[in-house]
């Protein structure tokens, strides 16, 4: 009798402590990208869904064809030739917080860290690590970071692509509630 009272009160406390694990999220982070080499090739997408745990697992799904650019034949060739939006229509991260502990969510303040992860994008998978910051005021947090990637290492290529924007700088920017 007293070890299943034990063993009830030990599963309450874990399931306490999984309840207790504050969630952030946002359905509006912003991505961009900016080709290396031609900063005409710039895009936007504003409506990428984020969530962030406490204890640091962040996620990252935005539609390809939410990306907007200054130029409307540019957005057709972006998602008919280069990332196949029809075929591939999601980009996907599934990381972590490496250093989560560092952060205090209850203390205003800025926090540099480190983020590790896969993105997936036109249906390819690759490991990814960049610095950012979260900063937290009046207990949420908005988490920024850069990062460059080559788009041939996610299979996408194009005669664009192969003579000036393998290389695209992103920025994320996530305010989340």
């Amino acid at each position: 009798m007293n070890l299943r009272l034990i063993t009830l009160l030990v599963a309450s406390l874990a399931f306490v402590h999984v309840q207790a694990q504050k969630v952030y999220s946002t359905k509006a982070a912003t991505v961009r990208f900016i080709a290396v080499d031609d900063k005409d090739i710039d895009a936007t997408n504003t409506k990428a869904v984020s969530r962030l745990e406490a204890n640091g697992k962040l996620s990252f799904i935005m539609l390809l064809k939410d990306f907007s650019f200054e130029m409307d034949l540019m957005q057709k060739h972006f998602n008919e030739e280069y990332v196949e939006s029809d075929k591939f229509p999601r980009g996907f991260f599934n990381g972590e917080i490496t250093n989560i502990k560092s952060v205090n969510f209850a203390k205003d303040g800025s926090y540099p860290i480190i983020v590790k992860g896969n993105m997936q994008v036109h249906g390819v998978n690759k490991a990814i690590e960049t610095k950012g910051v979260i900063v937290i005021t009046k207990g949420l947090p908005k988490a920024t970071a850069k990062f460059r990637v080559s788009l041939k290492d996610f299979g996408i290529g194009g005669l664009l692509i192969k003579m000036v924007a393998d290389q695209v700088d992103i920025e994320v920017v996530a305010n989340y509630q």
